[in-house]
């Protein structure tokens, strides 16, 4: 990248100078002190290039667009495409020359895989459950040809356990990969057909490379008692998840494994946590050979009280209740919910709190991972300008343990914003934040109303430890906030009005019922890596609305998981990005009569009525109905037949015979981490349609089939001949 010149500093040259010249230029006005400046600028420039070209000669420290040049020079032949975020070619040119030395083995196929995709993974070769028969001096008791009922945990690595959705049977392929394939332990019978067909495993030749693309993600910690989020009440229990969705819990995080000669096992990949799995880690901290706090979930009763020991925690169906115990809790790892016994009794009513890992495919939706840059889009695709902050709000709900001082309930936050005057005429817009500190539940229906020329960031974020609330004004968002580790939820819906020039920034918050724009002059509606159990709704213009109401409302979704999205006539711009629209049950996804609708990489399920349309990459299932076909344009997209849409541009179906193609998904349920991602038996039309042969929908950004097939190129020099490997579990 080419580089301004610009002044430096003249000292360290004019100290090389004779004293009676410096004194010169200091009484003749400093000529010489501005020329030296200028040449100290460029010799900084030069002298930056030249540390610069030093650090391109070495993977450790070049850049990443050096990388396949570096590559080039050890021989790697393979190209190094983009595959999307969370990648880096960096790790396997670093390692190449160490790779080529372990050629043939299993161990560097598994590292292999895991620097090419950016996922975990294990190896499997398969001659090594074959049943046959032993020879004396070798005996393998390991692998018998026929399975013992008494060995449970084994067989319930072998199928038929349990899904990532519910404890439904036969789950789909992908969830029976990702929860038991890779460590099936039993020995098979011998399959004569070819693995690399889909179609035979078992054989001598065959190796499978399962890939983990999910992530485990933590919800609370065991060093921070107090801020444990509170379980959902449900029927005849509570649940993990806080809107009340059976959703899997999974181990916690794995570490970085780095170059190992061993194969991954099961801790260390980001798996569902399996029952006995469960139990097994119990049995080991009851026994004091685990620290309780290393445990991938934590269960406290009321507010003031302690998390329960390993004692008290029991594993649904597999464990009964111990007596004289007091408070027991039952944990179900398969559907995420849990009930609470004392004294032996079902306790009915109760405060619980809860810390625990949950899976996801993508960041998608509220999550407690790091989202600093999706912020940071979504405030720069905002368009308000001035990203100074005039005032951060911190909340912290109360149900944990008493909130600090200098912190506010949300309702008290929202009204502090009301109340907040417009700006003066020299600063005619600013920012407040109101950044919610915790993973907390805060419940009740809530409205704001934006002063004009006012932006206001909900965000769930924490404040940096040397940044406090009064010292904040002036800095960045992302200076200001640190929007990591939490998942706060909404019980109830927000109903937001906006005077004149007024914007509004949601960020990483769950809600549970529907975010309202009320009648008024809201400029900008921006929904970021938020998870709307309703809708995203503007209120009809009402007969006594002034003229102009809401008439120039963008809204925008980035990242974001909602039900459905209504707006009226007037609001003219809708855009969509990165999302899922789920309305399949509750009627049209998008319902924009007067609006343009932008859309890229996202996921509808429902009819969309608008008044034109721009869609890239997306999946459209369900009828669309565009009033101007004249404008607009849809590319690499899925549109279901019967739909009015302006002229395509490689779509599917192409043609009437392509009619009956249609996406498969690998689940519907909203508390499965493979919600609305593509099934492996989904036409490739659709599952490689995308642009740059990615897949149509919401996950379009992983990049998930550039990664596949970069991992065949890839790992073809390092498998050992007259071998086959497929790749099993993306």
């Amino acid at each position: 990248m080419a580089k301004t010149p610009h002044g430096g500093d003249p000292d360290r040259l004019l100290s090389l100078l004779p004293a009676h010249l410096r004194t010169r230029d200091e009484q003749s006005g400093g000529a010489l002190r501005a020329l030296l400046s200028a040449v100290a600028g460029e010799l900084e420039l030069l002298e930056q290039d030249l540390v610069d070209l030093y650090d391109g000669w070495f993977v450790e420290t070049c850049d990443e667009e050096l990388l396949p040049y570096v590559g080039d020079l050890i021989g790697m032949a393979e190209a190094l495409p983009h595959l999307g975020e969370g990648t880096s070619w960096r790790p396997l040119v670093a390692n190449t020359i160490s790779y080529r030395r372990r050629k043939g083995t299993v161990a560097v196929l598994e590292q292999v895989a895991r620097e090419v995709t950016g996922w975990q993974a294990r190896a499997v070769e398969y001659f090594r459950l074959l049943a046959t028969t032993a020879h004396v001096n070798h005996p393998r008791c390991d692998r018998p040809a026929a399975a013992s009922l008494r060995q449970s945990d084994r067989l319930d690595r072998t199928g038929g356990g349990y899904d990532l959705r519910t404890d439904r049977a036969n789950p789909p392929p992908e969830v029976h990969d990702l929860t038991h394939g890779a460590f099936e332990p039993l020995a098979r019978s011998v399959d004569v057909r070819r693995i690399g067909t889909g179609r035979g495993r078992y054989g001598i030749t065959h190796v499978g490379i399962f890939l983990f693309p999910l992530h485990s993600c933590p919800v609370g910690t065991a060093d921070a008692v107090d801020r444990w989020p509170q379980a959902r009440g449900t029927d005849g229990g509570w649940t993990f998840d806080p809107l009340g969705r059976p959703t899997p819990l999974f181990s916690a995080t794995p570490h970085e494994r780095g170059a190992q000669e061993r194969l991954a096992s099961e801790d260390e990949l980001p798996v569902p946590l399996r029952p006995r799995r469960l139990r097994a880690l119990l049995e080991e901290a009851r026994r004091g050979a685990l620290d309780p706090r290393h445990l991938p979930l934590g269960v406290r009763i009321g507010r003031d009280g302690v998390p329960l020991p390993p004692e008290r925690l029991r594993v649904s169906g597999l464990e009964g209740l111990e007596p004289g115990r007091g408070d027991q809790v039952c944990v179900d790892a398969a559907t995420g919910r849990l009930a609470v016994y004392r004294d032996g009794e079902p306790l009915e009513s109760a405060e619980v709190f809860v810390r625990y890992h949950y899976g996801r495919l993508g960041e998608m939706g509220a999550g407690s991972y790091d989202r600093s840059e999706g912020l940071h889009r979504a405030l720069a695709a905002d368009g308000y300008g001035n990203e100074g902050i005039v005032r951060r709000i911190d909340v912290r709900s109360n149900a944990g343990s008493p909130p600090p001082a200098d912190s506010s309930s949300l309702a008290e936050a929202l009204a502090t914003v009301e109340g907040t005057r417009p700006p003066d005429d020299s600063r005619p817009e600013h920012t407040l934040v109101v950044a919610i500190g915790d993973s907390a539940s805060h419940g009740g229906d809530l409205s704001v109303a934006i002063p004009k020329d006012t932006r206001l960031v909900l965000v769930a974020a924490s404040a940096p430890h040397r940044v406090p609330a009064s010292d904040s004004a002036g800095l960045s968002i992302g200076t200001a906030c640190v929007t990591d580790g939490l998942r706060p939820h909404l019980h109830g819906s927000l109903t937001v009005t906006g005077g004149p020039g007024s914007s509004l920034v949601l960020d990483g918050i769950t809600i549970e019922g529907d975010v309202t724009v009320s009648a008024g002059n809201l400029a900008r509606l921006t929904v970021s890596h938020c998870t709307v159990a309703g809708r995203v709704t503007v209120s009809r213009d009402a007969p006594h609305a002034p003229a102009g109401t809401d008439s120039a409302l963008r809204v925008s979704l980035f990242r974001s998981v909602v039900k459905a999205v209504a707006l009226p006539r007037s609001a003219p711009t809708l855009m969509i990005s990165d999302s899922i629209v789920d309305a399949v049950s509750v009627g049209p996804a998008v319902s924009a009569p007067g609006a343009h609708l932008s859309i890229s990489g996202s996921t509808v399920r429902g009819d969309i009525q608008v008044r034109s349309i721009d869609a890239d990459s997306a999946l459209l299932d369900g009828l669309l109905l565009a009033e101007n076909r004249q404008a607009g344009c849809l590319r690499y997209s899925y549109l279901r037949p019967g739909s009015r849409a302006p002229r395509r541009f490689r779509c599917v179906p192409a043609n009437a015979a392509d009619s009956d193609l249609a996406p498969v998904y690998a689940s519907e349920e909203p508390g499965s981490p493979l919600y609305l991602s593509l099934a492996h038996s989904c036409p490739a039309a659709i599952g490689e349609g995308g642009e740059d042969g990615t897949e149509m929908g919401a996950h379009h950004h992983l990049h998930r089939p550039q990664r596949r097939d970069a991992l065949r190129r890839h790992l073809a020099p390092y498998v050992p001949a007259e071998l086959e490997f497929r790749i099993i579990g993306s």
